[in-house]
C-alpha cells in the first residue's frame, strides 16, 4: 500500500509562461500548491539552449529550489521527438541531446529523465529503424548509468508500438536495462480511447513517473481535469495498492497566456481532492 498523498505532485513547466523568471515560476508553482516543477527541454531553441547552461546558471537554479523548497525531481526531454534515435539522419543528434540532457540532470540533481521513445518522427516506421532505436538507446542507458539518472520512455499517443502501457512494459523487460523505467501517462493512453486504469495494471513494477491529464478521443490537449475520459480516481487507486515511490506532474500548457495562472489553482485543488479522496477511503 502507498500513502497517496505522501507522492509529491508537480507542474510541468510549460503550465507557466516562459517569459518569467524563474524565481517568478517557483513562485506560482509554490502558491498554486504544487511540490515542483517538471523541467521541460524540448524542440524550441530557447530551451535547447539549457543543454548548454554553465555551473553558475545551474548553481543558481538550484539556489532557487533550496529557497522554495521545490527540488527537480524530473526533466521532460521532449526534444528528442524532433532528433529521433531510429532516423540515420538523425541518430547522432538524438544521442548527444540525450547525453547533454542526462549531465544536465546530473548537474541539477534531477534523477528522472522523461523520453518520448520515437524511432522516426512523422516519417514511416520499419524494422530497420526500431532496430537502429534500440542500439542508439542501449548507448545512452549506459552513459546514464554513470551519473545514476534513469531514462523513463514515455507511453506515446502517436506511436502505435509504444502506445499502450504493456507494450512498453515489454520492450522495458526485453532490454533489461537498470537505468531504463516506464513514464505513464493518462491523458496518452485515453487519446486512443484506452481505459487508463486497465492499462495501468499492465506496468507490473515499471512505472517511475506519471502524467496527469485528462483527454477525449484524440485530443489530449488542455481537456479540462474531469471533463474527459480519465477515471482518476481508479487510476489513483492502482497506484494506492502498489509499493509507488514515484511521482505525479499535472501535464498543462498554458500557451504563454499569464491569464492562464489563475487555473492552475483549480488544478491542483481537483487533483490534491481526488489523492485525498481515494488515498482515505
Amino acid at each position: 500500500m502507498t500513502n497517496l498523498e505522501s507522492i509529491p505532485l508537480g507542474i510541468y513547466e510549460k503550465g507557466i509562461p516562459l517569459a518569467l523568471p524563474w524565481k517568478k515560476k517557483f513562485q506560482i508553482a509554490k502558491k498554486t500548491g504544487f511540490d515542483y516543477i517538471e523541467l521541460s527541454v524540448d524542440g524550441q531553441s530557447c530551451r535547447l539552449q539549457r543543454l548548454a547552461w554553465t555551473d553558475q546558471d545551474c548553481a543558481e537554479l538550484k539556489a532557487l529550489t533550496r529557497q522554495f523548497q521545490m527540488p527537480f525531481r524530473t526533466m521532460a526531454l521532449s526534444a528528442s521527438r524532433f532528433f529521433p534515435l531510429g532516423d540515420p539522419l538523425l541518430s547522432d543528434q538524438g544521442i548527444d541531446i540525450i547525453k547533454k540532457a542526462v549531465q544536465l540532470a546530473a548537474r541539477l540533481d534531477i534523477p528522472v529523465i522523461q523520453l518520448a521513445p520515437y524511432d522516426v518522427y512523422q516519417k514511416l516506421s520499419t524494422p530497420e529503424t526500431r532496430a537502429r532505436f534500440t542500439a542508439a538507446l542501449l548507448k545512452v542507458l549506459d552513459f546514464a548509468r554513470k551519473y545514476s539518472i534513469v531514462l523513463a520512455m514515455e507511453v506515446l499517443e502517436d506511436v502505435p508500438h509504444f502506445c499502450r502501457i504493456g507494450q512498453c512494459t515489454d520492450y522495458i523487460r526485453e532490454l533489461r536495462h537498470p537505468q531504463l523505467k516506464l513514464y505513464a501517462d493518462t491523458g496518452n493512453l485515453a487519446y486512443n480511447g484506452y481505459d487508463a486504469a486497465e492499462e495501468l495494471t499492465y506496468a507490473h513494477g515499471e512505472i517511475i513517473a506519471c502524467h496527469l491529464k485528462d483527454a477525449v478521443f484524440h485530443n489530449e490537449h488542455n481537456v479540462p481535469f474531469g471533463s474527459g475520459l480519465v477515471d482518476f480516481n481508479r487510476c489513483l487507486h492502482y497506484f494506492k495498492h502498489i509499493p509507488y515511490e514515484g511521482t505525479f506532474t499535472a501535464e498543462v500548457w498554458c500557451e504563454e497566456d499569464m491569464s492562464f495562472i489563475p487555473q492552475l489553482s483549480s488544478i491542483h485543488r481537483f487533483l490534491a481532492a481526488k489523492i485525498m479522496e481515494e488515498n482515505r477511503k
